[in-house]
């Protein structure tokens, strides 16, 4: 069979890899600590590794046109075009999911200082570690010059200091610098917004009779409203709606088996039907599948496997590293050079690229992500709640803040 640069098998080949060698002990430095999170979601956890690695390839498609002077766009290739956006799409509910469920467990006794410090804690480590290597890579690329007036320089990295909540500029005059982390920081903007939405959102969570209507009515207000174009806030609801559906007993018991092959022709669908997955008709699709995953199908046991759930502690930085360890193993003009040349250079160098990243995020989460996350849980426990009030008053109001937090 003839390979080209955008054939699927030779993605299936380095996932069927990665998986393997995430199955060995050089991986068990992913493993989640004992009782670190009573409550997860193993399924879920077992998912995110292979949305980081989707997004990997997706960008590794990108590429090879991007080498040879293309602009940075979807790849002509409908499979790798919608690999990324569903993984973005995915991770999206998955975040709805998870702190909807929060409020819903917590209804009106919420700490929110300590919810938002452990998600400074969370993210920022790691995102100024990923900042740091861009910055090296922009000075090499520059020789070290100065391109740009030093304030104007203070400017640029100040706002790549933003956590993410906004995507920074072009640093040292250096063109496309986000292209660097393979633009992947953009969607840390639109986690954000949804976390400052929390409080309101807590205002719905508080009534059990009222959560699911909520949040089904207002999924239902975007879609109609504009049922061409699409909203991001559409993926954080559905992953809402999902677990409100599980919080109201709404559970769909199927057969594991059974279960497992309607998830797989539900996304199997998307990829036959839809050639974008930020849409109506995909996301109607990917909704019932994400709800099938949260409600404890195991896609045959894959998402509940050893290395499954390595890949899925380890996906932030598979996430966020990307950019870096794409630029690195393909940018050279040697390697460079080897991966246009051919089908067979560009999967060797991206398998390699693949395995590398695996590996320096295993090593960036044990030595960067969970040290972030302890010290943002000492931090927690050190600030006083009454200061969060009186800053949340300021925001929310005094009325709306006694309201939410009413026991």
């Amino acid at each position: 069979m003839h390979m080209s640069f955008y054939s699927i098998a030779p993605f299936f080949g380095c996932m069927i890899l990665l998986v393997a060698l995430a199955s060995t002990r050089l991986f068990a430095a992913a493993d989640a600590p004992p009782h670190s999170l009573p409550r997860r979601v193993v399924t879920l956890d077992g998912l995110r590794g292979f949305l980081a690695l989707a997004v990997f390839f997706h960008h590794s498609s990108i590429y090879h046109r991007f080498l040879l002077g293309g602009p940075w766009e979807l790849p002509p290739s409908r499979p790798y075009a919608l690999m990324g956006q569903m993984g973005v799409a995915f991770f999206f509910m998955i975040t709805g999911y998870l702190f909807w469920s929060r409020l819903l467990d917590e209804p009106g006794r919420t700490n929110w200082a300590r919810l938002y410090i452990g998600r400074v804690f969370r993210i920022g480590p790691l995102y100024l570690a990923a900042i740091a290597g861009m910055l090296v890579f922009v000075a090499v690329r520059t020789r070290l010059h100065l391109h740009v007036p030093v304030g104007e320089l203070i400017h640029q990295v100040g706002r790549w200091l933003e956590l993410g909540f906004v995507v920074g500029p072009d640093v040292n005059g250096y063109g496309n610098t986000t292209l660097i982390l393979a633009g992947v920081t953009w969607t840390l903007h639109y986690e954000w917004v949804f976390y400052l939405a929390l409080p309101y959102l807590a205002l719905f969570a508080r009534y059990k009779w009222l959560h699911l209507p909520i949040a089904a009515a207002i999924l239902i207000v975007i879609f109609s409203g504009d049922p061409s174009g699409f909203n991001y806030s559409t993926l954080f609801l559905a992953g809402m709606i999902s677990a409100s559906l599980l919080r109201a007993g709404m559970i769909l018991r199927l057969p594991n088996h059974v279960a497992s092959v309607l998830v797989l022709a539900l996304i199997g669908a998307v990829f036959a039907s839809c050639h974008t997955a930020y849409a109506t008709l995909p996301i109607l699709l990917m909704g019932p599948a994400f709800y099938l995953i949260a409600s404890g199908c195991t896609l045959f046991g894959l998402l509940t496997c050893r290395p499954a759930r390595r890949l899925g502690e380890i996906s932030y930085g598979i996430y966020l590293l990307q950019g870096l360890v794409l630029a690195v193993v393909l940018r050279p003009a040697p390697l460079r050079a080897i991966a246009v040349a051919s089908p067979l250079g560009h999967w060797t160098l991206v398998c390699l690229a693949a395995i590398l990243l695996v590996m320096v995020a295993t090593m960036a989460h044990r030595c960067i992500e969970r040290p972030g996350i302890a010290l943002g849980k000492r931090v927690s426990d050190l600030i006083d709640s009454t200061t969060w009030d009186a800053f949340s008053k300021k925001v929310l109001g005094k009325k709306a803040l006694l309201f939410v937090n009413k026991k």
